[in-house]
């Protein structure tokens, strides 16, 4: 059943196979590439080295396998998909970053993602399909009693049976009512207390549910204990539907603990790990687009290139963010004249066809090709590749309390109100919606999706102005 054990362990048959299926493709792409060709293995070795981590970090950073089993097959596909393309982009990020792009075969790193996505998903399909076998058995079914209240009993039962594939079954009710009604509750038996333990004598129960808070709680849970049963205590009744709660170690404390956002800390050591690999490319790229532009933007208009200006990030954090000069130095003055043909309600200040912007600024905006500097922003630390957009310290100091959230991740060069309009985004709430979204629904998935409808966007120039 889903929820047994540790969430990594308890899919240990897919990570097993994955594991498995990254290796056969591996092999069958590399021998099908140099089948008929004397070619050194060493640079292949560390290739496949490097994958085996690579996939090793995912699963640390994502749940992947998570409600595996209720999964659909193409939703499945979808999974394995991500997952695969997640790979390449990594690889593709060392390799460059090595030196080592040219050396390896192209054909053999598109042979090896083709095979790795059709054979992954054949093999979950396969497991699935055994398991699925499996539970149909009333023996090897998860047999499990629920401790709650009558009121709540419906609830609790339908937050457990959400998705069940077959592998669990609700034996008995055990209710902590003082009226003693003995009517079943969706088609299950109810009994009290002090049936229990001849109940544990005579049936097979693996798992208890412990739905509702009763006065003597940790005597109940430590008696279920006793008999070698495992316990699961329902934070989501106990702490009455509190987001992304989960449970954390601080010093000698346990601590149930909520956040707006459900990443996780591998989900940051892996995104942060993502942010140094790309901004070191970004910053080549920066290099070259300083020297060819750097003299135009210094004809046009006298002043520094490169224009820094204290933006506002992660929970109120004050950093100096970097873009490519595109307005003249007196900008800031002139916006004061400005902000009664503001476009946009709230917080934030555009323009069409803003007199401040230098003529070479237009074309830098369109192509985002400005933002390019950011990326140190981004190696420091103090931004993301994806996140939520800073804002200005005047911004800030207007916001309304519900607009804080948007703080709660660090901004990024990009994100969901990029590739959502951006410069045609004519309402504050809009953004504060939209990467609010983008918090609470977070992913290593959404990221990527974001990063390559970004990279769509620019060279389209969609949305910017």
């Amino acid at each position: 059943m889903e929820g047994n054990i540790s969430s990594k362990a308890k899919h240990i048959e897919f990570i097993i196979a994955d594991f498995l299926a990254l290796e056969i493709a591996f092999l069958s792409a590399f021998y099908m590439r140099f089948l008929y060709e004397e070619k050194t293995a060493a640079n292949y070795r560390l290739i496949n080295l490097a994958l085996l981590v690579i996939y090793m970090l995912i699963i640390l950073a994502q749940p992947i396998h998570s409600g595996i089993l209720k999964r659909g097959y193409l939703k499945e596909f979808r999974n394995v998909l991500l997952v695969d393309i997640e790979m390449l982009v990594v690889l593709l990020a060392i390799l460059f970053v090595m030196k080592e792009t040219n050396q390896i075969s192209r054909i053999f790193i598109g042979l090896l993602f083709v095979f790795n996505l059709l054979i992954t998903y054949m093999f979950r399909i396969i497991i699935k399909g055994i398991l699925y076998g499996s539970f149909r058995k009333n023996n090897n079914k998860t047999h499990v009693i629920i401790v709650c209240y009558r009121e709540n009993a419906k609830t609790i039962y339908d937050q457990i049976m959400s998705g069940n594939t077959g592998s669990m079954q609700v034996d008995r009710f055990m209710l902590l009512d003082q009226e003693k009604r003995m009517t079943p509750i969706e088609g299950i038996k109810v009994m009290y207390r002090q049936e229990m333990q001849e109940f544990l004598r005579t049936h097979i129960v693996d798992e208890v549910y412990i739905g509702s808070k009763a006065r003597d709680v940790g005597k109940l849970i430590n008696w279920f204990l006793s008999m070698g049963v495992i316990v699961h205590i329902m934070t989501e009744v106990l702490v009455h539907e509190i987001p992304n709660v989960r449970v954390d170690k601080v010093g000698r404390s346990t601590c149930i603990t909520t956040g707006i956002s459900p990443i996780t800390a591998g989900q940051k050591l892996v995104k942060r790990v993502f942010d140094i690999l790309l901004s070191v490319i970004g910053l080549v790229f920066a290099l070259v687009i300083m020297i060819i532009f750097a003299p135009i933007i210094r004809i046009q208009s006298k002043g520094p290139v490169i224009f820094s200006q204290v933006r506002v990030g992660l929970n109120g954090r004050h950093f100096k963010m970097y873009k490519l000069r595109t307005m003249y130095q007196d900008a800031e003055e002139q916006k004061k004249d400005l902000l009664k043909e503001n476009e946009v309600k709230g917080q934030m200040f555009k323009i069409t066809n803003d007199p401040r912007i230098i003529p070479i600024g237009k074309f830098l905006r369109r192509y985002s090709l400005d933002e390019f500097p950011q990326f140190l922003n981004v190696l420091k630390g103090d931004m993301s590749i994806v996140g939520t957009r800073p804002p200005t310290l005047d911004e800030f100091e207007r916001y309304k309390p519900h607009h804080m959230s948007r703080l709660a991740m660090k901004p990024g060069i990009t994100g969901l109100w990029q590739i959502s309009g951006r410069s045609d985004i004519t309402d504050f709430e809009q953004v504060v919606a939209l990467d609010t979204r983008y918090i609470t629904n977070y992913s290593l998935g959404l990221d990527l999706e974001i990063l390559i409808k970004t990279f769509v966007a620019v060279l389209k120039g969609k949305g910017s102005k």
